[in-house]
């Protein structure tokens, strides 16, 4: 009879409350995980996880207690199983362990339906705490009744037959046990009478539950051989999972249903953000790459009259015919010129950088060559205003390093330039290099500059670096200036991860300092003109020369000045569409001596090229923007050409197009120099002269 009802019983428990029984953990019904990138943008996958997640179950605190009762209501019910088999074959002592096992599932079982419905009430009564403190002495109680009944048979005993005897003890366990369920029922049902719906219905369930152990306990007292206390069991649970369980469940799926179309449609929100953001992302590259064509375009349609007013105007000051007063006007107009060309290209830079289209080059460089190109540049200015103008080093400072050469030399003559416009006649400019400090392959240098100009005053001081800030706005008209020469410096420090401070106090001068971290150079390229063993740097030499100016002197090994190649009978080859243009650069390369072919665009100037005999020309001048084969293609074609002189010939770009890109586009492309318009003469001559000696230095060898 035993093993027939907890059978039977056993297979209820486990039908009814199987998602209690199987259900290990506790995972979240909807979540996503977070994405490598750090976002927390879903895509089709997390819709599927979230689908299935519908499926799972999330057990709460009260949940695990109801699932921990019943597990102890089908320890009890195996312990029926077992008492009716070892009954049927005689196993008096298997039954008296059976026994007390039996009576431990009956009190853990109690204690845990006691934590269940204090939990489930969520109530902080003083009957529900005192309930839970019952519930835990009655479980110590009986946890020391069942070892004493080992020694003394108080709950039960088997006689010399084999025939089960209950004690008074057993007969005190049922009687509290009763009192327990009838405490908690009475307590679930004072709770019940001011609740409503469900709630109610779920309180007066269990209500219910307890007043049913109570009869089958008072039954299972008066008739000890009956399984009354498991029927008591079989038919409260499928009365608390039939009223109780499956309500919640109900519930929970419906709240997990919301949940999961709330996540939806989260999700679906975020992948429109994502999609939003793309396209966002593309209208921005798309206007970003439209802006730098708008302004690549610009710069050379703005370069190219420029360069026909600078160089006439150039020419026309050399004439010989002209009388002061006409190159009086002439040289204004040189002036105002150079003041355009000045705001065309600061205004370019300054929209360049606020683009993020700026880029910072890492590649070595000598220090040398640049402190060269600076104080060419500078001294020439100064000397014109009557400025004195030193350069020095000072401590160790390498040749080389590994850097922006072109960003550096930007922000040198920026500042010094400055200092030239405004320091008056009589005044001094000094331009001192420091090493600062030296770690792990990386060399801090500072770059001081300071001059006896009018100064700053400590009120605009801190506004230096605005762009299109001024002093005064007198200063336009009296001194040039633009106001985005500092911003554009600042601007090209901070990308350069260094800094730049200024002191400056009004009618003393102006000190800046930039600091600047470059990497040490890969190789070792020092040289000197007698040892080869000091650094470029120390090579140059500050002297006085006859005129009073001081200037700075790059030695090269073979006493050679750069520069100053005689192009006295050389024949030059100029590529380039733009007819007055050509007869600028004609005009000017013709009163050096230099005889002159000009091609109307990149494929004739291959074809002049190839149908001379190799060394006919000495230099060709490319522009880039040509009909039928721009200067890119023309260089490539004559580089492949396959002629003796094809990879030595010096091809110089002379362009618009002056951006960075440009530059590497025709290094690249093979071009050993690029010379933005308008053209500078001077810088023209000393290029070609340069380019030409190198040219046939490297064929002789």
């Amino acid at each position: 009879m035993y093993s027939i009802v907890g059978i039977l019983a056993l297979i209820i428990l486990f039908i009814t409350n199987r998602d209690f029984f199987f259900c290990w953990t506790a995972p979240s019904p909807v979540g996503m995980e977070r994405q490598p990138d750090g976002s927390n943008l879903p895509d089709e996958s997390d819709l599927e996880s979230a689908q299935q997640a519908q499926t799972q179950t999330q057990l709460t605190q009260t949940q695990r207690l109801y699932r921990a009762f019943l597990f102890g209501v089908f320890g009890f019910y195996l312990t029926d199983i077992l008492w009716g088999f070892f009954d049927a074959h005689g196993l008096v002592g298997f039954q008296f362990v059976d026994t007390s096992l039996y009576f431990f599932a009956m009190s853990v079982a109690l204690l845990f339906w006691t934590s269940y419905v204090v939990s489930y009430l969520k109530t902080s009564s003083r009957l529900g705490i005192l309930l839970l403190v019952f519930g835990n002495i009655f479980f110590a109680l009986e946890l020391v009744a069942i070892v004493a009944n080992i020694f003394l048979p108080i709950l039960f005993w088997f006689d010399d037959d084999g025939n089960y005897q209950a004690g008074l003890a057993r007969h005190a366990s049922f009687v509290i046990q009763s009192l327990m369920f009838l405490c908690l029922s009475f307590h679930v049902l004072h709770v019940a009478y001011g609740s409503k719906n469900a709630t109610q219905r779920h309180y007066l369930a269990i209500g219910l539950f307890g007043i049913t152990m109570v009869i089958f306990i008072a039954a299972q007292i008066v008739y000890p051989q009956l399984p009354l206390y498991a029927m008591g069991y079989m038919i409260g649970t499928c009365l608390i999972h039939s009223f109780v369980v499956e309500d919640e469940k109900e519930v929970y799926r419906d709240e997990l249903e919301k949940a999961l179309e709330r996540e939806r449609g989260h999700m679906q929100d975020l992948m429109d953000g994502r999609k939003a953001l793309k396209e966002a992302l593309d209208v921005a590259q798309n206007a970003s790459r439209a802006k730098t064509a708008f302004l690549s375009n610009m710069s050379h349609e703005i370069r190219t009259p420029m360069n026909a007013i600078i160089g006439l105007n150039s020419i026309a000051l050399e004439e010989p015919t002209a009388s002061d007063a006409v190159k009086e006007h002439l040289s204004k107009i040189k002036i105002s010129a150079h003041h355009l060309l000045d705001l065309i290209n600061d205004i370019l830079d300054m929209t360049r950088i606020e683009s993020g289209s700026m880029e910072i080059k890492n590649e070595d460089f000598s220090l040398a060559s640049c402190l060269v190109y600076v104080n060419n540049i500078i001294e020439s200015q100064c000397k014109e205003k009557g400025l004195d103008y030193e350069c020095s080093t000072k401590g160790d400072v390498d040749g080389w390093y590994r850097g922006d050469a072109v960003k550096l030399k930007q922000v040198l003559i920026n500042i010094l330039g400055n200092s030239v416009k405004f320091t008056p006649a009589g005044g001094s400019i000094r331009l001192t290099v420091e090493e600062k400090s030296r770690f792990n392959g990386q060399v801090t240098l500072a770059f001081v500059t300071s001059d006896t100009g009018i100064g700053i005053s400590e009120e605009f001081l801190p506004h230096i670096f605005d762009a299109f800030s001024k002093e005064d706005v007198s200063m336009t008209s009296k001194y040039g200036s633009t106001g985005l020469g500092m911003a554009i410096t600042k601007s090209i420090v901070d990308r350069m991860s260094g800094q730049i401070e200024v002191k400056s106090k009004r009618g003393e001068g102006t000190s800046f300092t930039v600091t600047i971290t470059f990497a040490e150079s890969s190789d070792d390229k020092s040289n000197n003109a007698e040892s080869g063993e000091q650094d470029a740097v120390q090579q140059v030499a500050i002297a006085k020369a006859e005129d009073g100016r001081k200037g700075l002197v790059a030695n090269s090994g073979d006493g050679r000045t750069e520069g100053l190649a005689d192009l006295k009978g050389r024949h030059v080859l100029l590529a380039e569409d733009m007819e007055v243009n050509a007869e600028i650069v004609v005009m000017l390369l013709r009163r050096h001596d230099v005889e002159v072919d000009v091609a109307r665009n990149g494929k004739l100037a291959v074809q002049m090229f190839t149908e001379h005999p190799a060394g006919y020309y000495d230099a060709i001048l490319m522009d880039m923007r040509m009909p039928e084969m721009d200067g890119l293609e023309a260089t490539k074609c004559i580089r492949s050409s396959g002629r003796s002189d094809a990879a030595l010939i010096p091809i110089v770009a002379l362009t618009a197009n002056a951006f960075d890109e440009d530059v590497k586009r025709s290094l690249q492309a093979g071009l050993n120099a690029h010379l933005s318009k308008p053209i500078e003469p001077d810088v023209l001559f000393n290029m070609l002269g340069t380019l030409i000696y190198a040219a046939e230095s490297a064929g002789k060898k």
